[in-house]
């Protein structure tokens, strides 16, 4: 037996599923700024902003889930068991894992954590027999309880039954030289992130930058009916539009807000490229200075 055995979650069916909702999400949120711009001041344009922000909002959740979904892997040696789901990482040394077992053997099915979906079982539950479990799994018809000293997990290899016998036959070897126990969750993670001082500033600072511009522009938009958006290369100003046009600024900055952010947070996993991620939520904190410059100039 190969010393290394390495096994996917049962991924395809969760990973379309959140790339179909992904792309409904972009579409009603694209829709309803586009339903924005053609209100006039009132009830219904904040209510088509705030339904925006909802979609685009939960967008980037479900993206991070598929992309967690489609790298994830669960490995078995002779020196432990570890997991990789996303930003999440557990190495369980093989001495500390007690048993292994499908969840079908269990007297009481498993309750999955709230908000799951195929593809995304994430999360902390309640079981009768087994206390509290922790799922990093995708599919109900593949859960495999795994019970450490410390911490019972559900996870969803392809293959359970492979799984479970290789995972057997690995206990029955046993370990020369277990790894050291690790865990890293994006909670810990974002807190390390947040622990560095120009980070934290950096980001509430482009936060509030944004719903600073976001809020202006709600107070600005009634002064006038139309506005010019901008000089033709001549230097004459354009043509006068709606003034709901205004609108596209705190959109844009909402976009480069979250996407400094993202790009940002992905980067500063590997201390090569920390330089690069400050200087990503730098830019988040001069674009909506620079919207908010444009739109004073705009409306005065």
């Amino acid at each position: 037996m190969k010393s290394t055995n390495e096994f996917r979650p049962v991924w395809k069916n969760g990973f379309w599923l959140h790339c179909a909702i992904a792309v409904l999400l972009a579409g009603l949120g694209g829709f309803l700024v586009y339903l924005a711009f053609q209100q006039t001041v009132g009830g219904l344009l904040i209510l088509c902003l705030f339904g925006a922000l909802v979609f685009l909002a939960a967008l980037p959740i479900v993206v991070y889930r598929a992309y967690g979904l489609y790298h994830a892997s669960y490995t078995i040696e002779r020196e432990g068991l570890s997991i990789r789901w996303g930003l999440r990482k557990e190495d369980i040394p093989l001495t500390e894992i007690e048993w292994v077992h499908s969840a079908a053997d269990l007297m009481a099915p498993l309750k999955v954590p709230v908000f799951s979906l195929p593809g995304a079982y994430l999360g902390e539950s309640e079981h009768p027999d087994l206390g509290q479990v922790e799922f990093i799994a995708s599919d109900r018809g593949a859960f495999v309880v795994v019970e450490t000293i410390s911490q019972t997990l559900v996870l969803s290899p392809e293959n359970p039954e492979k799984f479970i016998d290789s995972f057997q036959r690995t206990l029955e070897m046993g370990s020369l030289s277990p790894i050291e126990a690790f865990s890293a969750q994006p909670a810990q993670f974002l807190q390390e992130v947040l622990s560095h001082s120009f980070a934290r500033a950096s980001l509430l600072a482009s936060l509030l930058l944004t719903l600073l511009l976001a809020v202006l522009t709600s107070l600005l938009i009634p002064r006038q009916q139309i506005v010019s958006m901008g000089v033709t290369a001549a230097g004459a100003r354009l043509e006068p539009v709606p003034s709901t046009h205004l609108l596209i600024l705190p959109i844009l900055g909402a976009f480069a807000l979250v996407l400094d952010t993202i790009l940002g947070l992905y980067l500063y996993r590997k201390e090569s490229q920390r330089i690069v991620a400050y200087f990503l939520w730098g830019a988040a904190v001069i674009t909506p200075l620079l919207l908010i410059l444009a739109l004073l100039i705009m409306v005065f």
